[in-house]
């Protein structure tokens, strides 16, 4: 292939065609595509989670034809009506109190509206995110994101050792993901500065590694007691995957005084179409006056009207129950087979990360998997991450399980 593009991904040496609709289920989306060499594939990445309806479900491809015949942009100034429709939608799902919306296109996008929101509504200057952490490629975004080669040449981070000439200095401060003691000892030393907490209820790209309630529920203490905001990163892991609407919700429970600040969601929004949200309470909002934010296609009607499909079928068809299960399922189908070399199968729900303890064995694992026909993704460096579309069942997650086996043999 003569790639044009930046080199900034590490190819998989194939070129999708289409999905395939042959074995589909019946008015739904497919979990098959196929390359332009006629192979077909299990789609376990989709997009890395931007599918949960899988590829082409006949109604959200109706929807979006629908709004592309009205409308499919306008500025933010001006109301529409698929706009207006999804945020009132939206602040009756999330675990946030009398939220209020800002719209963006990707999820990166929105955790940097976060930040804005969070330093400009508190006054404060520093962020306290997690080792293991991943939310997004842009500058406020890659200093909450914990690997550093993502950092490298533009950003620097506070208590971390000089990395040679950076673009940016940002005052972010890094805890162990799960501890809670070293969470209290950097409220501590930036006594009166930290501005929000940012914490991915499920860890994605670090692994898929699940918060405990009791480190959850601390951290909405400790913000409590030191005057700073709760925000969740739910990109990956929110809009239903887990189980519920959102995976604090999943982990945490829906007792309100537990409730975040800000909360934020892109991937499986848009059931494939770019969209993102950030929710944050009304109070928070104010904050954002005129000027202080935008986005030029943030929020565009087209869309929105891709995400109230996403969301109305998944109401309809009882997605979330159905997401809710797979973990479950593909527990239940390694311990009746299981696999050496697997040490752990863990997440929730449709986000689940199958660990081998082993960099090397994984990622050869992940190009074997692919020449058996399932496509999967390589998640914290030792573990194998399957983000199957919602109605994904039994069926899918033994053939992820069977390419497994094979593949190691």
């Amino acid at each position: 292939m003569d790639d044009r593009r930046w080199p900034t991904y590490s190819s998989r040496n194939i070129t999708l065609d289409s999905y395939v609709r042959e074995g589909a289920p019946a008015g739904r989306g497919s979990f098959h595509v196929r390359d332009t060499a006629g192979k077909l594939y299990l789609d376990a990445i989709n997009g890395i989670g931007c599918l949960p309806l899988g590829h082409g479900d006949p109604r959200w491809n109706a929807a979006i034809e629908a709004q592309m015949g009205k409308l499919v942009s306008a500025p933010g100034t001006i109301w529409t009506d698929p706009q207006q429709a999804l945020a009132r939608d939206l602040v009756k799902r999330v675990p946030v109190q009398d939220g209020r919306v800002f719209f963006g296109n990707t999820g990166t996008e929105v955790t940097e509206a976060a930040v804005k929101l969070a330093t400009r509504a508190t006054g404060r200057d520093v962020i306290i995110a997690f080792e293991k952490a991943f939310h997004g490629r842009t500058l406020a975004a890659i200093a909450m994101t914990a690997n550093p080669k993502y950092r490298d040449s533009y950003v620097q981070v506070l208590d971390e050792a000089p990395l040679g000439p950076r673009f940016a200095q940002m005052n972010v401060a890094r805890a162990p993901f799960g501890d809670l003691a070293a969470v209290e000892t950097l409220f501590r030393r930036y006594s009166g500065r930290v501005a929000m907490v940012c914490v991915e209820p499920i860890q994605g790209e670090g692994g898929v590694n699940p918060g405990s309630r009791e480190f959850l529920v601390g951290l909405r203490r400790l913000c409590n007691e030191h005057g700073a905001l709760l925000g969740l990163d739910e990109i990956q892991c929110g809009v239903g995957r887990t189980g519920a609407f959102s995976a604090w919700t999943t982990l945490v429970g829906d007792d309100r005084e537990l409730d975040a600040d800000i909360v934020w969601y892109a991937k499986a929004l848009g059931g494939g179409f770019p969209i993102a949200a950030c929710v944050a309470r009304a109070d928070l909002a104010e904050v954002m006056t005129k000027g202080s934010h935008g986005s030029t296609f943030g929020g565009n009607p087209l869309a929105c009207a891709a995400a109230i499909a996403t969301l109305g079928i998944m109401d309809g068809d009882g997605l979330f129950a159905s997401a809710g299960e797979q973990l479950g399922v593909l527990q239940s189908i390694a311990a009746e087979e299981p696999i050496s070399g697997v040490l752990e199968v863990r997440g929730a729900g449709a986000m689940i990360g199958i660990e081998f303890g082993d960099a090397d064995r994984a990622l050869a694992l992940v190009d074997t998997m692919q020449d058996l026909g399932v496509l999967v993704t390589i998640s914290g460096g030792t573990a194998v991450r399957c983000l199957l579309a919602y109605h994904a069942g039994e069926a899918e997650l033994c053939e992820v399980w069977t390419a497994i086996r094979r593949g190691l043999s």
